[in-house]
């Protein structure tokens, strides 16, 4: 299993998001493969983005200190608008973010947490509409492809 993180400005992005099957290691020039090829854990690769195009997909070096494998950082979004990363790897190199839990949903079956990113100084309750306001993320356990 590989814990996938999806940090997001788009509210929809983090309502809908589809995964595809795991990427197949081959060198064909797709940026998930290309990272396939590095990694012991299943690289997955969006299939609905809420219309936002990648600006980026690379293999993320290891924060100090970290000794496991790279992990997978794609972004996605529109220059000067909303957009959304996803952050893959097993483990993570980093900490994703803090956030308030304001949903739970399903990915490929298993059970997902939305988190949104809130105003401190607020003192309303903080919602699913906050992610679109102020950002959040996703964070779930996938299973990993056969033979990874």
């Amino acid at each position: 299993m590989k814990r996938l993180a999806i940090v997001a400005c788009a509210a929809a992005a983090v309502s809908v998001l589809a995964l595809a099957p795991a990427a197949q290691a081959s060198g064909s020039g797709n940026p998930y493969q290309d990272v396939q090829v590095g990694v012991g854990y299943t690289v997955y690769q969006p299939t609905y983005t809420a219309g936002l195009k990648a600006t980026s997909v690379l293999g993320k070096d290891p924060d100090a200190g970290f000794t496991g494998d790279m992990n997978l950082l794609a972004q996605f979004g529109r220059k000067g608008g909303k957009g959304f990363t996803i952050q893959e790897g097993n483990p993570m190199s980093n900490d994703i973010g803090v956030g308030t839990l304001v949903s739970t949903t399903t990915v490929m079956g298993r059970k997902a947490k939305v988190y949104a990113y809130c105003d401190p100084s607020s003192t309303a309750t903080c919602t699913l509409a906050d992610v679109a306001k102020s950002g959040g993320h996703l964070d779930v356990m996938l299973p990993a492809a056969k033979g990874l």
